[in-house]
């Protein structure tokens, strides 16, 4: 932030000092013109070479100016491209990091036995076989009184 505000108050000097410039050259060709009309010629060959002085100093300083601008756009593409391009390095390792989630997750999903699992459940969950924790039932051969022997 401070580095771009000694730029721009470079530029704003550098813009006021090509404003003057300007200003003194459109003032010596306004001389100039006057000189001719008044004046002979010794007195306008003076002015004509002060405006081609001024003319020089406000080339040179146009030229400041523009070289200033070629810098600070330079300046700013630079620090833009910098920026966006860590911003993309960010986000494409964030996506990188949950796409291996989501690839290891999905691999840990087709990795599960259905029928294993419901075995291990089952065999938890019932550790006692069924014809050893509950009464004998009747089948359709049987009847009931067989069953019944303790009677």
């Amino acid at each position: 932030c401070d580095r771009w505000k000694a730029i721009c108050t470079e530029a704003q000097v550098t813009l006021k000092t090509l404003c003057t410039a300007r200003d003194k050259e459109a003032k010596a060709v306004r001389t100039l013109e006057k000189t001719k009309c008044k004046e002979g010629s010794k007195k306008a060959d003076q002015v004509a070479a002060d405006l081609a002085a001024k003319q020089a100093e406000l080339a040179r300083k146009t030229g400041e100016i523009t070289a200033l601008m070629q810098q600070f756009h330079s300046q700013k593409l630079g620090d833009l491209k910098l920026l966006l391009s860590t911003y993309s390095h960010i986000q494409m390792m964030s996506h990188a990091r949950a796409l291996e989630f989501y690839t290891r997750s999905y691999q840990d999903m087709v990795d599960i036995n259905v029928d294993e699992y419901v075995e291990t459940v089952m065999n938890e969950t019932m550790p006692l076989s069924i014809s050893q924790s509950t009464p004998a039932l009747a089948t359709p051969n049987q009847s009931i009184d067989q069953l019944n022997v303790t009677k």
